[in-house]
Formats: C-alpha cells, structure tokens, sequence
C-alpha cells in the first residue's frame, strides 16, 4: 500500500504525536508498505530525507513564532508542493496527523483527486493552545479549539484516536464520524525492565533512595507545579527523590525556582533532556512513574513507563488514566497535589504493592504492541478507501 501521512510535527520533535507517528511509518514501512511523510523543514527551502525505509518531504518551512526556543517549525505556503507530492507520489491512502496547513492543504487535494483520508487523531486543544495556557481567556481559546478540530476530523473518511477516552471526549463535543481507538502502541525491544540504567545513577549524582520518576516535555500544559507542590507531602512520609527528565525553557526554570523556594530542590533532580542512547534506561532507575498532564489522548512517556513495568500515578482527566486499570497504579483527582502524594507513598511504602504493580504494568502492555497497531490501520485504510471507492 502506499501510504502519505502529513502533520506539522515529526522527528527530530519531541513530542508523543511526532514520536507516535514516526514509530508508525517505520513500522509500516517493515511490513513493506511504500510510506512517506510530509513535515515543515527547518529552513525556506524544500528538501527530501530519506530515514529507515521511508521518505520524509520537507517543504519550506519558518521557526513557530510562539515557540522561538523550540524545535517547531510551520509551513507557511504549502498549497502546490503539496500537490506536486501527491500527483508524483499517487498515494493509495492519506493520513492526516495534526490539523494544521500542510494537512489542510493536503486533505484538499485529497478530495479532488478522490483519495481516501485517515484522521489520525494525536491532539487536544491544551496542545494546540500551550503558549496561552495562562491566560485569562484561556477557556474561550479552548471552546474554539475544540470546535475547530471536531470540525477538521469530521472532514475525514475514517477516524483513528489512541484511546476509547479520547474518542469518547471527541464525540462529547461533536464529533459524528467514524472512529476507532488504535494505541499509539510502544517498542518493548527498546522498553523493557531489563534495560539496564545503573550507570545514570552516577551520571546525574543520584542518592541511594527511592525514586519517583518523570519524563517527557516540561511545560505549561503539563501542570508539572501540582508534581512540585506534592513533594513535601511526600517526604513527610518517605525519604524519597524526584527525577524530572525534559527540555524546556523558562516552565522549566519556574519549576526549579518553586522547588527552591518551598525547600524541597535537594529532593529533586532536574537533568534536562536525556540523550536518545540514554532515556530508555532512564525507567530502570524509578521506583514509580508519575504524571500531571490533563492534555493527554494516551501519553507515549506513560506508556514507556508502562513497558518498563514501573507502577504509575496518573491524573483522573485526560485519557492516562487508562493506563492504569490494570491494578498497576493509582489516580488522582485534577489539581489535587495532597491526593498526588498520597498515592505516591502509598506504592512506595508497600514493596509487594509495587512488585505487584510493576508485574500488572507488563501484563497491560501485551495490548500494546506494534504489531497489533501496524494490523489495525491496515484495516482502517482498507475501509477508508472502500468508503472513497462507493462515493465515486
């Protein structure tokens, strides 16, 4: 099959739906599908790369105003390279991962052309709308965002979204279309709890101590300010140490500055991004895996985390919270820092708990695999282009 798979975010970014989408078009491409990806370069000039089996079209690209410090890029005039892509390439299927220019433009051509379209659903409005997350009218940005992407992924022949959760949050607000929850699924070759990360411990001068653990983006949309504030609570009780792996910029200084001033900095390490070789023996050093993020269809760190068998501590909003129904970890409500710590405690003061956790976390991600991600888009692009094929 050949495959086209357009979004504004895609390696080298950082971030669960560019992670998400890469580890899908590699392994389409291993089941040998004719894959390529269409993504904003780093410069005003259009590019091809080749990587791992598949083809990425760079096209024109400008740094993301908001985000100057980031590795964002957007492509401000995508309209006819897109569609000298499409007639060059003649894909059998489009999917559209992020409901920006390229897609758009992408999705037009599509119809004209009669292309079948798969929406690939990996975004909420707090991860379109993170450079405002402070803002008063932060709520009236968000009932757009909402609209305006129920509106896009209507557009589409078929649907994807990670979680039944992020389906259902879909529907609440509109959405009419046919969708079917597909896990972002995970690599259990590079995650697993026999990866080995003793060394790190060295590395960023740990102490001998339990360690909870988080990794991912750090910033605003991620409420990372709830983890902080739920650290004294959680050393009234047990001597333990907080990891928080990540880039970001000023969030993440905030964040250093708020450990400092609540006494709690010597509690915690902040190592900043963890070089790719590293991270996934970043897991072997953690006693339990939190997360804060509302924002979250399914969350690829918590997955990992998952892999890795480590117990987690997930927020009740968003969709994480799927990832631990499994009796390997515990939930806490929005916001609630003292809730936060409680559960944290609760895993790392009962050894047998944890082990037991940490076995239930293995047995969760067999549902997981790549290999049951890669079949089930098969089906839905096989579907999608029967739907195309009956509207002609």
């Amino acid at each position: 099959m050949k495959i086209l798979l357009t979004t504004e975010s895609y390696y080298p970014n950082i971030d669960g739906g560019a992670i998400a989408q890469r580890n899908l078009a590699l392994e389409l491409a291993k089941y040998g599908h004719d894959v390529r990806i269409i993504a904003p370069g780093d410069s005003f000039k259009n590019k091809i790369e080749e990587d791992q089996g598949t083809k990425i079209y760079r096209v024109k690209g400008l740094k993301f105003p908001l985000y100057m410090k980031s590795t964002y890029n957007f492509a401000p005039f995508p309209f006819f390279r897109v569609r000298k892509i499409l007639k060059e390439f003649k894909p059998d299927v489009l999917q559209v991962c992020s409901p920006y220019p390229i897609s758009v433009c992408t999705m037009a051509w599509a119809r004209k052309y009669n292309i079948p379209v798969v929406g690939a659903i990996h975004i909420l409005p707090g991860n379109m709308l993170s450079a405002f997350y402070r803002l008063k009218s932060y709520e009236k940005f968000e009932k757009y965002a909402w609209k305006y992407l129920v509106f896009f992924y209507n557009l589409v022949d078929y649907a994807t979204v990670p979680t039944k959760t992020g389906g259902d949050m879909y529907k609440k607000r509109g959405f009419k279309n046919r969708i079917r929850a597909i896990s972002n699924g995970i690599d259990t070759l590079k995650y697993n709890p026999n990866n080995n990360g003793q060394y790190l411990k060295k590395k960023f001068n740990l102490p001998n101590k339990k360690i909870v653990l988080y990794t991912g983006r750090i910033n605003e949309e991620k409420n990372m300010e709830v983890l902080i504030n739920a650290i004294p609570y959680v050393l009234k009780k047990i001597d333990a140490h907080f990891l928080i792996c990540g880039g970001g910029g000023d969030y993440r200084l905030s964040l250093m500055e708020m450990a400092k001033e609540i006494g709690v900095f010597k509690n915690t390490t902040f190592p900043g991004f963890i070089d790719w070789k590293d991270y996934p023996n970043v897991y072997d050093l953690a006693d339990v895996f939190v997360l804060t993020g509302e924002s979250e269809l399914q969350s690829l760190v918590t997955l990992e985390a998952v892999a890795s068998g480590l117990p987690v501590v997930v927020v009740d909003e968003g969709a994480t919270h799927e990832l631990a129904e499994n009796d390997n970890g515990l939930v806490f409500k929005s916001k609630d820092s003292k809730q936060m710590a409680e559960c944290i405690v609760k895993i790392l003061s009962d050894d047998k708990l944890r082990l037991k956790m940490s076995k239930n976390s293995l047995n969760l991600v067999k549902k997981h695999s790549m290999e049951s991600v890669v079949r089930s888009y098969e089906e839905v692009y096989r579907k999608a282009i029967e739907i195309q094929k009956k509207k002609k």
